[in-house]
């Protein structure tokens, strides 16, 4: 029993310690540093992620179910399209942040592809709330959102922008190009 419960242990803190390295240096950390702000050897992060491409896929999925997480929190919001601008605009000061969100994954496991599933499906539908209410632009998907979300992290990314101002700017466009 206590093998099982230092199991989950280790690996709440090397999740935890991945999403510091991954987020402060991107792809370009290492196993062992992970490992080690963790306090654990490499052996015990392969133990659970046998590859660096599982376990960046891991703190991945964590990052979307969380922002899951915040789209479902505010699917009764009372004003549907001032809920989606609010989180599409924290979304870009958080990748402003987190060199790993604007970084491409070497594979996608079925685990963070079941997660950004979900999570373009919870989009979806606060989406389609705020077309019922008339904010949003009814031939406008979540995929849509997405497809531009992601390409304009990509190319802030690539040009080293971090103020998160310029990232929220952006955001704001792809808010305007939603709305009806």
């Amino acid at each position: 029993m206590r093998d099982r419960a230092d199991a989950a242990r280790n690996s709440a803190l090397v999740l935890d310690a991945a999403r510091e390295v991954f987020a402060a240096r991107g792809l370009a950390a290492g196993v062992e540093e992970v490992a080690a702000r963790a306090g654990v050897g490499k052996a015990t992060v392969y133990r659970c992620w046998p590859t660096k491409d599982a376990l960046v896929a891991a703190v991945t999925g964590a990052r979307v179910d969380a922002f899951t997480d915040r789209v479902l929190a505010v699917l009764d919001a009372p004003d549907a399209t001032a809920a989606f601008e609010e989180l599409l605009l924290s979304a870009a000061s958080t990748s402003a942040e987190n060199r790993l969100l604007h970084t491409g994954l070497t594979s996608e496991t079925p685990a963070l592809a079941a997660s950004r599933a979900r999570c373009r499906a919870a989009m979806q539908q606060l989406m389609d709330r705020g077309v019922e209410q008339g904010g949003l632009r009814a031939d406008v998907t979540a995929a849509d959102v997405t497809l531009l979300f992601n390409g304009f992290t990509a190319q802030l990314a690539a040009a080293g922008e971090s103020d998160p101002s310029v990232w929220r700017h952006y955001a704001s466009l792809v808010v305007a190009a939603a709305r009806s």
